[in-house]
């Protein structure tokens, strides 16, 4: 298992510069890029600890190497978690959807479909053929059911709340679903849940803290992308701990 987990953190490591590269080309408006993270200030490149640009040498923000950092753990944690290696690749697919739509969404309040749409076909699509693979015909359909069902959930609401909530976050919810889905049921009520509880407790620390007002709009795409990735990884026992 540890081996796993080490050789997907370091994959997670190199992943990591690719969401960084591919969201900045959104954020600026240029095409896909997921291969060379580039300096915002001169175009060069960046080194390999991504703290400075190769040429102009010029520093980068915190969030540079935060990037690849957190998709480190986040791919560390998802070989821990995933029952079987079979279906790891199509968790660790997951995993890169949700970090690089959380940074989208902080970035741009948006979450966009070049990125969601093909994530999600290669995504279920390795599921399937991992569930198959091992014979995990029931939590290939508990995937289907809590896809369709967090999907129809979130359309729902985002019909009755009229704007309030955005149809990416509609979108996305049924990657989250499938994913949650497979590691049980319980889990896409815990992604489900988990997402309102994280996005009222942060909005209240915002603005308890004054850094933001019941006016200001926040994405809700980063909760729902957290409370996903922590129901994969610790939904079952969220479940078990609530029930006992």
């Amino acid at each position: 298992m540890w081996i796993a987990i080490s050789l997907s953190a370091v994959v997670g490591l190199v992943v990591g510069r690719g969401i960084f590269a591919e969201t900045s080309a959104h954020r600026l408006g240029l095409p896909d890029n997921w291969l060379r993270p580039d300096c915002d200030v001169c175009g060069s490149g960046l080194t390999l600890l991504m703290s400075h640009c190769s040429s102009g040498h010029h520093r980068q923000p915190w969030y540079t190497i935060g990037i690849p950092v957190v998709n480190a753990a986040v791919f560390g944690l998802m070989a821990w978690a995933v029952p079987d290696l079979a279906v790891l690749p199509a968790f660790l697919v997951f995993a890169t959807t949700m970090v690089t739509l959380t940074v989208t969404d902080f970035q741009t309040k948006l979450i966009p479909n070049r990125i969601l749409g093909p994530a999600t076909a290669i995504g279920v699509v390795l599921l399937a053929a991992g569930g198959v693979a091992t014979g995990e015909f029931t939590s290939i359909a508990h995937a289907g059911i809590g896809g369709l069902a967090y999907f129809g959930a979130l359309f729902a609401m985002a019909l009755l709340a009229r704007g309030a909530l955005g149809f990416g976050d509609v979108k996305m919810s049924f990657i989250i679903g499938v994913f949650t889905g497979y590691i049980s049921l319980g889990s896409v009520l815990v992604a489900g849940i988990g997402a309102f509880i994280v996005a009222g407790v942060v909005s209240v620390v915002l603005i308890l803290a004054r850094a933001a007002n019941r006016k200001d709009m926040i994405p809700f795409g980063p909760f729902m992308t957290t409370a996903g990735i922590a129901a994969v990884i610790w939904g079952p026992a969220i479940v078990d701990w609530y029930v006992g």
